[in-house]
């Protein structure tokens, strides 16, 4: 990794039309659609990295750090040559609030979630000529609302007799999602300029869905409930291919494709649909992902790099009920001086939320006493709760995303780096028939760092 950082002095600098070519192909991948810096839909990618957090999470092609490798594009192990260890972790904030109005009364819920820690682990060794291989446990993906304290409203002005805005009912809903990834990969350098690499996740997903508290104003419709949700876990496999191909000595490209993650969370949710109390089970996938990117050396001392990953949501159980495919770029640089190095990386996003989503998630029949994918014709269509489920408990709509970073080198086997992110407030709206609009603006930041070891 520092001889990535501090070319030698031979090192080739690019002509003036190479360095335009590079320059064409990075900017027509980062406008491309869609992109988030922190979490995509729920997943995390390479964005609280200690080093790539501050590129915007470009490193599926020249990470700097191993974690990068091990956790992105397995075929980079082979970058890492010696032994590296990497120890960091990272503070991640979401900002939610959402705002339900109907018949002139309005209210605001804020969502409680916040505080959350990404640890970072991993380590590489060449335990033989061009074979590498590695292992590390990181934070890969998470998403969490909490409106305990700030219920969020419903059928406003309607005589409902809740507890809400204009009697509007009340529904304290959460949901928490965090899943952990114990990642083994390997490398080989088939040829100085190509390499082949694999991982394989051990994940360990954590889930909560559903209301921790008592509702209001439901007792003349299906009836007001209490707590429906319980805190349950499960493990998971997935694996990861990938390859770089180092195309001149200052350009090299690199693919990657993963596979998906499926939890099977048991008697998550309640629901006494069905007349008796049930408690219901469900699948949550991590998506299938594809990346492909290309890095280069604009000078001796400038690293530029754009990738691009497409993630299969539609297809991802519940997860497809109410998000979109969604196609990430990713624009990152670094400029060393000396033992200094400075970063900085810039992502925009397309919109994940479905228009039109799906009348349930992940095949729930019901919320506590509330039928899920159930009309009833001038009051509720089949999908209004799940269009509420979308701005309360799956708002991920920030679309701009700027990122900083800065690290030391104190000697050629020890460095120290950190970084900061800020992804811009972004909104999303859903109309219901009787039960109100609801309108969501989110952002987050992210603060990190951490330190790399080369032996």
């Amino acid at each position: 990794m520092y001889r990535e950082l501090f070319p030698p002095k031979n090192y080739r600098r690019i002509n003036l039309w190479r360095l335009q070519k590079v320059s064409l192909l990075a900017l027509a991948s980062t406008v491309s659609p869609g992109v988030l810096a922190l979490n995509t839909g729920t997943d995390l990618n390479l964005s609280l990295k200690p080093i790539a957090g501050g590129m915007a999470g470009a490193a599926y092609t020249r990470p700097q750090e191993v974690s990068a490798a091990l956790f992105g594009n397995p075929a980079t192990l082979t970058q890492f040559k010696g032994f590296n260890f990497g120890l960091g972790a990272a503070l991640l904030e979401p900002v939610v609030d959402n705002y339900q109005s109907n018949n002139g009364f309005t209210n605001h819920s804020p969502s409680l979630a916040q505080n959350y820690i990404a640890p970072d682990v991993a380590l590489s060794g060449e335990v033989l000529p061009g074979f590498v291989v590695g292992g590390g446990v990181a934070l890969d993906s998470g998403l969490g609302a909490d409106y305990r304290t700030h219920p969020i409203n419903g059928g406003a002005g309607l005589g409902l007799g809740g507890a809400g805005a204009g009697g509007a009912a009340t529904l304290p809903l959460v949901v928490e999602l965090l899943s952990f990834s114990a990642n083994v990969g390997a490398a080989y350098e088939v040829t100085p300029d190509l390499s082949l690499g694999a991982a394989l996740t051990v994940g360990f997903g954590l889930g909560q869905f559903g209301t921790t508290g008592n509702t209001s104003g439901l007792g003349g419709l299906s009836g007001d409930f209490g707590g429906t949700t319980s805190s349950v876990h499960n493990i998971s496999l997935r694996g990861s291919l990938g390859a770089t191909y180092q195309l001149t000595d200052d350009v090299k490209l690199g693919v990657s494709v993963k596979s998906p993650l499926q939890y099977h969370y048991h008697n998550v949710l309640s629901t006494t649909v069905g007349g008796g109390q049930e408690y219901q089970s469900v699948k949550l996938d991590q998506p299938l992902e594809v990346t492909w990117g290309i890095a280069a050396n604009a000078t001796p001392n400038l690293l530029l790099e754009a990738d691009v990953a497409w993630k299969n949501w539609s297809q991802s159980s519940l997860y497809k009920d109410v998000y979109d495919d969604q196609f990430l770029a990713m624009l990152g640089g670094q400029y060393s001086l000396r033992k200094w190095q400075f970063r900085s990386g810039y992502s925009y996003a397309s919109e994940i939320l479905r228009n039109n989503p799906n009348g349930t998630v992940g095949g729930f029949t019901g919320l506590g006493t509330l039928p899920l994918d159930t009309s009833v014709p001038g009051v509720l269509n089949s999908n209004d709760l799940i269009k509420v489920v979308q701005t309360t408990l799956g708002p991920v709509v920030w679309e701009h995303t700027a990122t900083a970073g800065l690290g030391y080198a104190f000697t050629p086997q020890f460095r120290l780096d950190a970084f900061a992110a800020y992804a811009f407030e972004g909104t999303a709206s859903r109309s219901t028939l009787a039960l109100g609009d609801y309108h969501v603006t989110s952002s987050e930041w992210a603060l990190g760092a951490g330190a790399n070891f080369k032996f």
